[in-house]
């Protein structure tokens, strides 16, 4: 078990089956790493206490990362299902909560400070007025989450969600196919330019 507090945590969600792609998502290499390894490395310089959330099939390369990896024994049921299995890691009940899925990648430290700088129970990141990842969690909506059936989507249970735009180009990319992958190189041009890997 993790200690909770009041600070902010962050749970990296890994646990999909990764079909489309043909490959698990968390360990695409991006930037000389992968891809889970990237985020969880950015997420904890911030100051963020990590949980990943895997499935029992797929060995992440979590050793030496600083984080806690947990299993989620019915990934099928959805994101909502990851996130209660990450929740359930933490002693305390966390009151904030950074929800990173990992086939979401385009994202740097700058997004998550202007996050967790903006009031309001469910905060996304905007582009151009389009809201993407991570998703920041507060209060009701996190005990929301907890009491909700697994299968129940996210997108459900947050409510309005407060949009902060914020520079980052590459806020939508998805690894949902390969060829979503050619646009890494791009990612990594980017995040080398604002904060290194």
């Amino acid at each position: 078990m993790v200690e909770g507090s009041a600070a902010p945590v962050a749970v990296v969600l890994a646990a999909g089956a990764s079909q489309r792609l043909g490959r698990p998502k968390a360990l695409v290499p991006v930037a000389g790493h992968s891809n889970l390894a990237l985020q969880v490395q950015r997420l904890h310089r911030i100051g963020l206490q990590v949980v990943v959330v895997g499935r029992e099939d797929v060995n992440l390369g979590t050793e030496g990362l600083p984080c806690v990896l947990v299993q989620n024994p019915e990934p099928e049921a959805g994101r909502t299902g990851s996130l209660q299995v990450g929740l359930a890691a933490f002693v305390d009940v966390p009151l904030e909560v950074l929800v990173c899925p990992v086939d979401r990648p385009g994202w740097n430290e700058a997004v998550v400070h202007a996050l967790l700088a903006r009031p309001g129970n469910a905060v996304v990141p905007a582009t151009g007025g389009r809201g993407g990842h991570p998703l920041l969690l507060r209060g009701d909506v996190v005990r929301r989450v907890l009491r909700a059936d697994r299968s129940t989507p996210l997108r459900d249970l947050t409510g309005a969600r407060v949009q902060v735009e914020v520079d980052a180009p590459f806020l939508h990319l998805n690894l949902d196919r390969p060829e979503d992958l050619a646009h890494l190189v791009h990612l990594e041009a980017w995040l080398r330019d604002g904060e290194g890997p």
